[in-house]
């Protein structure tokens, strides 16, 4: 719109046929205006204008607003007439503005002033004005209550990563001890421990305390949040002391994260106390606490007696075998935990422990076990447990080192469990014969969804297998059997497979060596399977004739959304191939070429190739 002459329309109107009286009382002023500008840029004008609703006098349109203040109207009618915003009035509210904006049809505005609301209330998070936010929000809510995105921005607030001090502590206690709109605060990464502020005289005068126990005190009074995130804080065990007493007196919390906090088995015991007593919080994340075999036996105590944690982790906590086997005798006890994390904890011997409390566990559903040395004697267990379990839908039991011979045995448990949907036995040393196992256990399973089966030495023959076993299983949507030397054999032997699965979406087949044969059967099977709609060929050795291949098969393929060709030597003949593809491909959303190390006429052909896709959101060169 050109500015110049419609603001002097504005100024100086001529041939206006509409007297608009804006405001009440004393206040009142008549705009002279258009109505074909204003049935033009409004809708509201257009109806309240219209024939049926509009009252003349004198070959004139008279209209009038008295509930809307001619210092807003005048903004609002500049902005009709020119389409520009602004309000360098002292005087005018954005919330008056907004809320005739709202009432005549202006969206443009109504969404700059949100825009500029929001704006504005990050940056009071930003430099710690947190009542100011408070103040801000509220007076948002009360002028647009039914908008859900800032009833979102008002309730939930992520303050991560900014490194306040103790005057915007302080001022974050004060605000939680309100009551407020706010239910969800992320404040991890904030160095809470190492921050020391004066407290107000209702402590003891003039004492100091760290950071965290401010913000625990203000737990203690607190009855709106149930969420909060204060991982990574160098909270200490005297630190989670402080949360732990918290908790006991806090009736509103129901998930709490405290990773990578060194809380120390000291912390770890007065957390697991104070569980004893809590009955809200149903999430607690301790990943990575350092809380030692005596914090994880008194937290073991605590799952005995809690009857509302769902969702527990305590993974990299050097627990050991000790805190293992107290785990173990918990979990016999427990009736509410559905999710627990115990990966890397050194458990050993006494995984066989927890794979033994699977046959009286009742209600636990996602357990991680990964990388904790159980061994093929701890397969065994596992597969066992497996055979009588009916509860458990997710188990990780990578980097366990779990051999053929426990690959073989659990997948004999696959044959007899019907819960299981989900498995990662990544990194195990399954080799081909623990892989053929389980690809004739995967004929017989039919809850199986996810498998993960990467870095396993599966090699051709496992690779076979697997595939033959996908031709008959109608279950299985997401396989990973990265890093496993296929060979072009392997890759073969699964393009077939593709061309006959009708479930599968997502296959990783990363570090295969597959080779340009093994591109082109795949890019053979792409043209005929109609349901995978993520593919990962990594660092495969393709070339640019299985390149080229691939790029014809997206003309034909109408289902894969994602597709990771990086580290391939696809070469000019490759890259230009894949570019032409693009143009014509109107499915995939991602494409990743990373170190292909194309010329750049190619990559020039690649970025010229995006103008014409409309639906690729990501290109990696």
């Amino acid at each position: 719109m050109n500015n110049e002459p419609s603001q002097i329309l504005v100024e100086n109107p001529k041939d206006y046929d509409v007297k608009i009286k804006v405001g009440a009382n004393s206040n009142i002023k008549e705009f002279k205006a258009h109505s074909i500008i204003l049935s033009a840029r409004s809708d509201y004008f257009k109806t309240a204008l219209s024939s049926q609703w509009a009252k003349r006098e004198d070959g004139f349109i008279i209209f009038d607003k008295p509930n809307i203040s001619p210092l807003v109207f005048e903004i609002l009618i500049n902005y009709i007439y020119t389409g520009t915003f602004s309000n360098n009035n002292d005087n005018v509210s954005f919330f008056d503005i907004f809320i005739a904006a709202d009432e005549i049809g202006l969206l443009e505005i109504t969404q700059k002033i949100k825009k500029l609301w929001r704006s504005k209330a990050n940056e009071y998070l930003k430099h710690g004005k947190f009542l100011k936010a408070l103040e801000f929000y509220d007076e948002i809510l009360k002028n647009c209550p039914y908008v859900t995105e800032d009833h979102e921005s008002a309730s939930k607030w992520d303050l991560s990563s900014y490194s306040y001090g103790s005057e915007e502590i302080n001022e974050l206690s004060n605000m939680l001890c309100k009551k407020t709109t706010l239910t969800s605060l992320n404040f991890s990464n904030n160095k809470l421990g190492s921050i020391n502020v004066f407290m107000p005289s209702y402590f003891k005068r003039s004492r100091v305390k760290a950071g965290v126990k401010v913000l625990a005190d203000a737990l203690c009074k607190n009855s709106t949040l149930t969420f909060l995130d204060i991982g990574n804080n160098n909270l200490g065990s005297e630190g989670g002391k402080a949360l732990a007493n918290a908790l006991r007196k806090n009736s509103t919390l129901t998930s709490l994260d405290l990773q990578k906090n060194h809380l120390g088995s000291d912390g770890g015991k007065a957390l697991a106390d104070s569980l004893c007593k809590n009955s809200t919080l149903t999430f607690l994340n301790l990943h990575c606490t350092h809380l030692g075999s005596e914090g994880g036996k008194a937290l073991a105590d605590a799952l005995c007696k809690n009857s509302v944690l769902t969702s527990l982790n305590l993974g990299y906590n050097e627990l050991g075998s000790k805190g293992g086997k107290a785990l173990a005798n918990a979990l016999c006890k427990n009736s509410t935990l559905i999710s627990l994390n115990l990966c890397c904890n050194e458990l050993g011997s006494e995984g066989e422990a927890l794979a033994g409390a699977l046959y009286k566990i009742s209600t636990l559903k996602e357990l991680n076990l990964s990388d904790n040395l159980l061994g093929p004697e701890g397969g065994y267990a596992l597969a066992d447990a497996l055979c009588k379990n009916s509860t458990l839908t997710s188990l990780d039991i990578s980097n366990n080192n779990l051999g053929s011979f426990g690959g073989t045995l659990l997948a004999y448990a696959l044959c007899k469990n019907s819960t299981l949907a989900s498995l990662n036995l990544g990194n195990n040393g399954l080799g081909s014969f623990g892989g053929k196992a389980l690809a004739n256990a995967l004929c017989k399973n039919s809850t199986l969804k996810d498998l993960n089966l990467s870095n396993n030495y599966l090699e051709t023959e496992g690779g076979y297998s697997l595939a033959d076993a996908l031709c008959k299983n109608f279950m299985l949507t997401s396989l990973n059997i990265s890093h496993n030397k296929l060979g072009s054999y392997g890759g073969k032997g699964l393009a077939y497979a593709l061309c006959k699965n009708s479930t599968l979406t997502f296959l990783n087949l990363e570090n295969n060596d597959l080779g340009s044969e093994g591109g082109k059967a795949l890019a053979d099977a792409l043209c005929k399977n109609s349901t995978l709609t993520s593919l990962n060929l990594f660092c495969n050795d393709l070339g640019s004739e299985g390149g080229k291949s691939l790029a014809d098969s997206l003309y034909k393929n109408s289902t894969l959304t994602f597709l990771n060709l990086g580290y391939n030597e696809l070469g000019s003949e490759g890259g230009k191939a894949l570019a032409d593809a693009i143009c014509k491909n109107s499915t995939l959303t991602l494409l990743d070429l990373q170190k292909n190390y194309f010329e750049l006429e190619v990559e020039k052909a690649l970025t010229d190739a995006l103008c014409k896709n409309s639906t690729l959101t990501f290109l990696n060169i």
